[in-house]
């Protein structure tokens, strides 16, 4: 749809020129004139429409962070250092390429760091 836009909108800007030049010919032509301006604007709202970004489009990105880990690895609770209550996955954000955690009751927020295996 975008490219049937822009094609329409070339097709009118280059009759609106023709138009607009065919009028300064001998004789001047008023109505040459005044149908060439017409086209020109019309290939302008055309080619503004088609261009526009949807609101969908101008949504903030979705990030996607696969972690690969090494060794054997089990699934835990995750709860909050400071008060002791539990976080969920809505919980957890990615600042900066760190995961941090903000906790919904006591508001602490910290980063999560991996304990050495060893």
């Amino acid at each position: 749809m975008k490219i049937v836009g822009i094609i329409l909108s070339a097709i009118a800007y280059i009759f609106g020129v023709l138009f607009i030049l065919a009028a300064f010919g001998e004789p001047f032509v008023a109505s040459n004139l005044i149908i060439g301006i017409i086209l020109v604007g019309i290939g302008s709202v055309i080619m503004i429409i088609v261009t526009r970004k949807s609101k969908a489009e101008k949504a903030s990105k979705n990030v996607t962070y696969n972690i690969d880990l090494s060794g054997e690895t089990k699934a835990t609770k995750l709860v909050c250092e400071k008060c002791g209550g539990p976080l969920g996955k809505n919980d957890i954000t990615l600042v900066a390429g760190v995961p941090t955690v903000t906790c919904p009751y006591c508001g602490v927020t910290y980063q999560i760091t991996e304990e050495p295996k060893w």
